[in-house]
């Protein structure tokens, strides 16, 4: 048993209190043609589940701490024969996890026909990432030729504390942008939501990227923010994917990314390669405090599906491995048809090209503005660096409109309560916050709260009170009244 790590714990937190559905799934099909040896491959699933034991993890909150426990089960390996198989895709992606029971991953393979297999593979994000997929096919492939797969230890340890330089740099940079414009429209997701895609070729437009003195995804970047600049954003929050790895994890399966974001706010005279370059150095800090979630570092940020409203995972794909006497065709961007913000940009860049695939949901902004939107920043990506954002060939800003005004949460009415049942929770408050005093109707993150403060509060609730507070609760009123009044409701 391991503690999870920061950004398993914020992952699983944010999973459990606002019901994600999907949104944390990640589907992974290998298509292989030609006589697949069925035994050698289930075997080989077999090795690679053996050699990645945190496939075979749950998850467990322990007086406030967040551990990685065996799952009652190991992941299936499963063999099924079906002409179509796309229903079984879509079933196999909708099956629920338990993160308490676990198992987080499963294989299926699927004979098509005698010539034709689909090795699907399915698991959660808290164990899984982008770089997993690489890593995955790698294994298979050694283990199904007959190679030996050493087993790996466990991955992951304690929790590390912030580092002051890292709080003192979220704390002045962290900007709570939840909005973006797009169509003259301020868009925002309050929840994970049912996602479609739009699917983009940019292998054409990123063939002149040397001339603006970066990096493929440094320009990609700058392209994105440029064109929500243009799109009416003058500030703009991007969430980037960042690899946690190192060296001593390089050949692990698990979760080794998070996300931060990264802000820009140009002028109409900054040009792209500008742009570019300024979000590069902005990169080059960030990469500093890569393993710190910004949320946990900044404090005071309720959980939520989404760090910014846009989200880019930009991934250099490794070198295809060979499979002896068969083709291999992975859908290395399949949907687990969730979003957890208004614009999800998922970019798969290899040899062969940029492929991109845009994540929406059509209950926050319509299709026809994720296509165009496309075609925009096809139209930015080919132009020159050089060029002030003000002279790309996109339509003009738009204004803002003025963002809806919410009603106030109203928060629990402390005076009918129970006085030495809200004293003992705000004592517990103080403990985990680590401040001398706190008034009943104080809002939590607004006192530097966070995902691990909510485990911890409710830990020592759990164990002085003996009542299981949940989590939601910290989200509809996070004050010392509120979760005294839902310890008084669930004692009753």
């Amino acid at each position: 048993m391991v503690l999870a790590s920061q950004a398993q714990h914020g992952m699983w937190i944010t999973e459990v209190m606002h019901a994600t559905g999907t949104a944390y799934h990640m589907p992974f099909a290998m298509w292989f043609d030609g006589p697949l040896d069925r035994g050698a491959m289930l075997k080989a699933c077999e090795s690679v589940l053996a050699r990645h034991p945190v496939l075979g993890c749950a998850f467990e909150d322990r007086d406030g701490e967040l551990h990685l426990v065996p799952a009652v089960d190991r992941p299936p390996v499963e063999f099924v024969r079906a002409a179509d198989p796309e229903a079984l895709i879509r079933e196999e992606i909708a099956r629920p996890f338990d993160l308490g029971r676990g198992p987080l991953a499963r294989f299926t393979l699927v004979e098509v026909s005698p010539s034709r297999h689909l090795l699907l593979f399915v698991g959660h994000h808290l164990v899984f990432d982008g770089e997993s997929k690489d890593l995955l096919v790698r294994d298979l492939a050694a283990a199904y030729s007959g190679g030996p797969l050493p087993p790996l230890p466990m991955p992951y340890g304690a929790a590390a504390s912030i580092p002051p330089e890292a709080e003192a740099y979220w704390r002045e940079r962290w900007r709570d942008l939840q909005a973006v414009v797009a169509g003259g429209v301020a868009r925002t997701a309050r929840t994970a939501g049912h996602g479609e895609t739009v699917l983009l070729d940019l292998t054409a437009e990123m063939s002149g990227w040397e001339r603006a003195g970066v990096t493929r995804f440094e320009l990609f970047l700058a392209a994105v923010h440029a064109l929500l600049f243009r799109y009416g954003n003058a500030e703009t929050a991007v969430a980037v994917a960042m690899s946690t790895r190192r060296q001593e994890t390089r050949d692990h399966i698990g979760l080794f990314a998070t996300e931060l974001p990264v802000y820009s706010a140009p002028t109409p005279g900054t040009t792209l390669a500008e742009l570019a370059h300024d979000l590069r150095a902005q990169l080059r800090e960030l990469n500093r405090f890569r393993d710190v979630p910004a949320a946990r570092a900044a404090g005071g940020i309720r959980p939520r599906p989404a760090l910014a409203p846009v989200s880019i995972s930009f991934r250099r794909r490794a070198a295809d491995a060979a499979f002896p006497g068969l083709e291999l065709a992975a859908e290395w961007k399949m949907s687990n048809h969730m979003v957890r913000n208004v614009l999800h940009l998922q970019a798969v860049d290899s040899d062969d090209g940029l492929l991109l695939t845009l994540h929406y949901s059509p209950d926050i902004i319509e299709r026809e503005l994720v296509e165009l939107a496309g075609e925009h920043l096809r139209a930015v990506l080919a132009a020159d660096p050089g060029l002030r954002l003000a002279d790309l060939p996109l339509p003009a800003a738009v204004p803002v409109p003025a963002p809806p005004v919410e009603a106030p949460v109203p928060h629990a009415d402390t005076g009918t309560l129970d006085g030495e049942l809200v004293e003992q929770v705000r004592q517990i408050w103080m403990e985990v916050l680590r401040i001398d005093d706190i008034a009943p109707d104080e809002d939590l993150y607004d006192l530097g709260g966070h995902s691990l403060t909510i485990t911890q509060i409710s830990a020592r609730i759990r164990k002085r009170l003996g009542v299981e507070v949940p989590f939601d609760v910290f989200l509809d009123d996070p004050t010392v009244g509120g979760v005294a009044a839902a310890v008084s409701e669930l004692r009753a």
